[in-house]
């Protein structure tokens, strides 16, 4: 098939590992010491948390809101990445043409067949490139007048985005070098002392801010450029940061997330007819304890046509097209009807509460059984 927009070239896998593969498994002992230390070296300041324990990052976990045995070093000092912040956007219609000036592949912007994340708020939409993503692993930026934070966890294939706002301010915020059951964890930029923020959920889970949440902004998908612009020809898109242009390409995930080791092993798996790296849909309504509505993507592409298809989520509606690109990795999202939506993999959707996943499992496959092709919701 031929790519829209007149370009025919799509963005190829990296042949580097991974960044965090690199840190945490290419060195042992001393060395990751020495490596940590020229950091320090070079950027002025001594690297916080020594890769391993994670009460070396210098967070007070003393009332911790996860389970301690959720918790873990990522092989990376805090701070080991910067967010994105306030990026460049352009028209999505711009893409093309600012591509067709480019003549190496590692210098195009986003290309059709990429993964994005697609942002709607108050009818401005919004495309976060997942290659860029990857690179910073949060991003902070505004919609309207809406400031969110797109939280992304390579690891367990996860994202979200959250309203970015906490005791009605705008927050700012960093990648902590700890996870939380290979969900990325941030933390805010007190200098004093500083939270943690899971990325899974938006729950401050440690520090002063412990028990506070951020919202959940809802509808956002993972889909291809192609399948996004098409849908919302009016989309802006995200650019790469000019001064990153190396670490985007250094940094890949792609052999990582097509293959099936781990990089950091989970601590468990669900033993359930359902792989720990497959791809879920998580959907769940806006109300306060809402129930959970789990969609694998292979499920769905048994029963995607191009027309869609309408199911039903309690009182609400989720329709789903067939897309252009991998279905095992992507959806085309024709209306989400205000869900919040968390695409992932199970091991993510299933670790932290085992029989509600399987539960909220059973939930997602009866109704996919009852779907209605189509996506008329009014023909059932």
């Amino acid at each position: 098939m031929t790519p829209s927009g007149g370009e025919t070239d799509a963005r190829p896998k990296s042949s580097m590992t991974p960044l965090i593969l690199v840190i945490a498994l290419g060195f042992s002992g001393a060395a990751v010491v020495l490596g940590w230390g020229l950091v320090g070296v070079f950027s002025g300041e001594p690297p916080i948390g020594d890769g391993r324990d994670p009460a070396s990052y210098g967070f007070d976990l003393s009332a911790l809101e996860i389970d301690p045995e959720a918790l873990a070093a990522s092989g990376n000092p805090r701070d080991f990445l910067f967010p994105l912040v306030d990026p460049v956007v352009i028209p999505g219609g711009e893409v093309a043409g600012l591509n067709a000036s480019n003549k190496r592949k590692w210098q195009k912007e986003v290309v059709s067949g990429d993964r994005v994340v697609g942002v709607e708020i108050d009818g401005v939409f919004r495309a976060y490139p997942m290659f860029i993503l990857d690179a910073h692993e949060v991003v902070q930026d505004r919609i309207g007048e809406t400031p969110i934070v797109v939280a992304r966890s390579p690891l367990v294939d996860e994202v979200v985005v959250f309203e970015g706002m906490s005791d009605g301010a705008a927050i700012e915020v960093g990648v902590s070098g700890l996870l939380d059951d290979l969900s990325l964890i941030m933390h805010d930029q007190d200098s004093v002392s500083p939270s943690l923020l899971s990325g899974h959920d938006g729950r401050f889970i440690a520090g002063p801010k412990t028990g506070a949440r951020l919202e959940v902004v809802p509808g956002v998908v993972v889909t291809t450029w192609r399948d996004w612009l098409a849908r919302h020809p009016e989309t802006g898109v995200v650019l790469r940061d000019v001064g990153s242009f190396q670490r985007y390409r250094r940094v890949s995930y792609d052999r990582y997330l097509d293959g099936s080791a781990w990089i950091i092993p989970p601590r468990n798996s669900m033993d359930v007819a359902l792989g720990a790296r497959d791809r879920v849909l998580a959907v769940r309504g806006p109300e306060a304890g809402a129930r959970w509505w789990i969609f694998p993507l292979i499920d769905l592409a048994t029963r995607l046509t191009p027309e869609g298809i309408s199911i039903a989520v309690d009182d609400r509606r989720l329709m789903i097209a067939e897309g252009t690109g991998d279905s095992a990795a992507t959806i085309d999202l024709i209306e989400s009807d205000g869900l919040e939506l968390r695409f992932g993999f199970w091991q993510a959707a299933s670790i932290r509460e085992p029989e509600a996943a399987r539960a909220a499992l059973e939930r997602g496959r009866q109704a996919l059984e009852a779907a209605t092709v189509g996506g008329d919701p009014e023909s059932d």
